[in-house]
């Protein structure tokens, strides 16, 4: 009833599960405390915790951070943000805020200030003491109106601001100050330098916060790859082939380095290892002792230095320096002795160098934020990789543990809300992010699973018997069997379909062996695809109602993408996406051992991840309550111990070896119904 309904609530009425996930929120911000939310697609999250989020910050001069891992989010969050405003007839100010990176016009997409946060920082630091940047240096009240007045989707800032003739960024966190929401990436609290300015900026402390973590399941990888860094031998060897000529120096502490990894890809070799752990401290002892040997002895500080000035340099100072090679003065020589033609002048022969100059610049730069990061004292894995014939060898290192940095923004934090449809369970996220009862005193940590509150009827689950990935059973006769198990579902099929499968390798090894008449209406997801061509693959999909999605699990379309109106009426997920016991998916299982005990740790650590990764991909069919859709899970496996108690609560599925009759009868009721 109307009457049953909070004042801010937007909507006519309150779907099932919905009413029950309000009250936890309000508990929780009321209260203080941290809960932490498995909510099915459907239940309405968004509205559901913006509503008592954002009627307790008004009340209480609180700032509500709705923290979301894409793009889309914030897209979703802004528009329910709109429909309360419009619904309560309230005067609240919002931000939708991104990278400053992303938001600054100079720094245009593709471009090497993109990828590099330490140079654009250097040349962003460098443009504002200088007052060399017009948009920095404007102030326009005008534009500040508009983003206070108006609940703007970022682009729209953007677009606004650039305009005007002001920085997007600056604008958005100088009206940030008074705003009651911010609509921002995980990085604005999960990343300590950025949360400490963002907070500077905006006049708060994380007391004054109520942080709503939107997709929450992505947070612990989000934080872990926030730490964690890859250095190949090859981006050694081209960097140090490029300065050759222009730095010597430089080019000789590299060959060192190149010789580091050498003397580690002996060490895998005679152990017959292609993977191995690298002590923190051998790469910084290694290297210092050839630095110290230098006639003018450097440290390690001063070679990442060197590195991050010779990257930077460039850029910075307005007008790129230009290098020349051996064999591009060789070119230009053999240009000049040409008397029918005239001396090249640089912009002229810039095309051919600029690729060059800017590959050096990123492989330097990579060198130095690598070597830089290493050095970090938080515990992290660091593995050396080198393939069986030691052609390209690498070092990386991953933070272990996430809940080194989400622990102290839950425990100062006002209150916190953890939500997804696939926080499942709850009690590992909060666990392994640092939200328990004996990590956070002082806090309740709340763990709810919802239902889903649509019908039952309208989502049928079934595990196939006799078809599996598992690696023991691959094999020209198992994708065939697989192969024609799609295709017989395909025949009874009444709108679109998508099958997710656990890799790119295992896609390709099936589809060739798919009927004709299925190859026919494939829509297929490649690895080397950019955005924009995933883009138009949804279009395509969208427009042809008869189109099979072939697609993997864990990428962009079962994860990302938002497939509205029901486009997908069946959804085959075909296999588990186990990780591959590498040396890194056993350190991270090991870790959580030594933490949680055995039986968690290799749930938390290699079950679970899978498992959330399939509900991610079977989740993409029903969007709203009147949608309806068939989920085949297609590898026994699915339906035996310990996946099978993977699954959430209402999962209830069904063990059979004739899924396409599945798909007939369940087709053939929704006929009945309509």
């Amino acid at each position: 009833m109307e009457e049953d309904k909070p004042f801010f609530f937007p909507f006519p009425s309150i779907r099932e599960g919905q009413r029950e996930f309000m009250e936890d929120v309000k508990q929780a911000v009321e209260g203080g405390n941290i809960l932490a939310a498995h909510a099915p697609t459907g239940i309405g999250k968004t509205v559901a915790v913006l509503v008592p989020a954002l009627q307790y910050a008004i009340q209480n001069d609180k700032t509500v951070f709705f923290l979301t891992s894409k793009r889309s989010q914030h897209k979703i969050a802004i528009d329910t943000l709109r429909l309360i405003k419009e619904h309560a007839k309230l005067n609240f100010v919002v931000v939708d805020i991104i990278s400053k990176q992303s938001m600054c016009p100079r720094a245009k997409a593709g471009s090497i200030y993109r990828e590099f946060y330490s140079l654009f920082s250097e040349f962003c630091r460098s443009e504002q003491k200088n007052r060399r940047c017009r948009y920095f240096v404007n102030r326009d009240e005008e534009a500040q109106r508009r983003i206070r007045k108006e609940i703007m989707h970022v682009e729209e800032l953007y677009e606004w601001c650039s305009f005007r003739g002001v920085c997007p960024y600056k604008a958005a966190l100088e009206v940030g100050e008074s705003a009651d929401v911010l609509v921002c990436d995980y990085n604005y609290l999960f990343s300590s330098d950025i949360a400490e300015t963002v907070l500077e900026k905006i006049g708060k402390g994380l007391e004054d916060v109520i942080v709503i973590v939107d997709e929450a399941h992505n947070l612990p990888d989000r934080i872990r790859n926030n730490l964690s860094s890859e250095l190949r031998m090859s981006t050694i060897t081209e960097a140090a082939r490029g300065l050759r000529h222009t730095n010597r120096e430089i080019y000789g502490n590299l060959m060192e380095l190149e010789r580091i990894f050498a003397k580690l890809a002996m060490v895998a070799r005679k152990n017959k290892k292609e993977e191995m752990n690298v002590d923190r401290d051998f790469l910084v002892d290694e290297m210092g002792k050839v630095l110290r040997r230098r006639i003018e002895a450097i440290s390690y500080d001063d070679f990442v230095n060197s590195l991050r000035s010779f990257g930077e340099r460039s850029e910075t100072s307005g007008d790129a320096e230009y290098i020349l090679s051996a064999e591009d003065r060789r070119v230009l020589q053999n240009l000049k002795n040409r008397r029918s033609l005239q001396y090249p002048s640089r912009a002229e022969t810039a095309g051919n160098t600029k690729y060059r100059d800017e590959a050096l610049q990123r492989n330097v730069l990579n060198i130095a934020d690598f070597l830089d990061e290493w050095r970090t004292s938080e515990k992290c894995l660091r593995i050396f990789s080198a393939s069986q014939h030691n052609e390209n060898p690498s070092l990386h290192f991953k933070l272990l543990d996430p809940s080194i940095v989400s622990e102290p923004v839950f425990a100062g934090a006002h209150s916190t809300i953890m939500m997804s449809g696939t926080l499942c369970p709850a009690e590992m996220y909060a666990e392994i992010l640092g939200a328990s009862s004996d990590r956070i005193k002082g806090k309740e940590i709340v763990l709810r699973e919802y239902k889903s509150p649509f019908p039952e009827e309208n989502r049928l689950i079934v595990v196939t018997r006799g078809l599996t990935t598992k690696y023991t059973k691959r094999g020209e006769e198992m994708y065939r069997k697989i192969a024609g198990k799609i295709a017989e579902v395909a025949e009874y099929v009444q709108g679109g379909m998508a099958v997710f499968f656990p890799s790119y390798a295992l896609q390709r090894d099936i589809a060739v062996y798919l009927p004709e008449e299925v190859r026919r209406k494939a829509i297929v997801e490649r690895r080397e695809m950019r955005k924009e061509e995933k883009n138009r693959l949804y279009e395509l999909l969208r427009v042809d109602s008869g189109g099979i999605l072939l697609a993997v699990q864990g990428g962009s379309f079962s994860e990302g993408m938002d497939f509205e109106s029901n486009m997908l009426k069946a959804i085959i997920v075909v296999g588990l996406p186990l990780s591959p016991l590498t040396l890194e998916v056993k350190t991270v299982e090991g870790y959580y051992m030594g933490k949680f005990g055995t039986e968690k740790g290799k749930l938390y650590g290699y079950y679970y991840p899978a498992i959330t990764k399939v509900l991610q991909a079977a989740g993409r069919g029903i969007r709203s309550e009147h949608d309806r859709c068939i989920i085949i899970l297609m590898d026994y496996r699915f339906a035996q111990f310990p996946y099978k108690n993977c699954f959430p609560a209402d999962y209830h599925v069904t063990l059979t070896d004739r899924a396409e009759e599945s798909a007939k009868r369940f087709f053939k009721y929704r006929n009945a119904k309509l």
